[in-house]
């Protein structure tokens, strides 16, 4: 399901896929010395919207998120690194920093997957 344009749609550099609650889609990073696991809400090759339940300080705009797993139902993970560029509770929005052409090819698969 494609997400609506929204004003500042033109910044990215794909379209965003909404996901089915039927098939979640996770980020597992850690904050605050914790290993959490954040709800994709919709997202595409070049970034996400994710949902953190719980205020931390360390969503703040430009913090860098190394080492995240991007975790796929049927399809495994894919590791990469994100940037915050804003976080309005409870939702934050990322960039995914220079991700390989494989991980790419990957979540271009899977989001054709869930289109159909």
């Amino acid at each position: 399901m494609r997400v609506p344009k929204q004003p500042n749609d033109e910044r990215r550099s794909a379209d965003r896929i909404g996901i089915p609650s039927e098939q979640p889609v996770y980020i597992q990073t850690v904050l605050d010395g914790k290993e959490v696991g954040l709800l994709v809400e919709n997202f595409s090759t070049g970034g996400a919207l994710l949902i953190c339940p719980e205020g931390s300080d360390s969503l703040q705009a430009g913090k860098h998120l190394p080492n995240c797993l991007l975790v796929l139902p049927q399809s495994g993970h894919i590791r990469l690194n994100a940037t915050i560029r804003w976080h309005l509770w409870p939702k934050v929005g990322v960039q995914f920093d220079s991700i390989s052409a494989d991980a790419r090819d990957r979540i271009s698969r899977f989001l054709q997957a869930i289109e159909v």
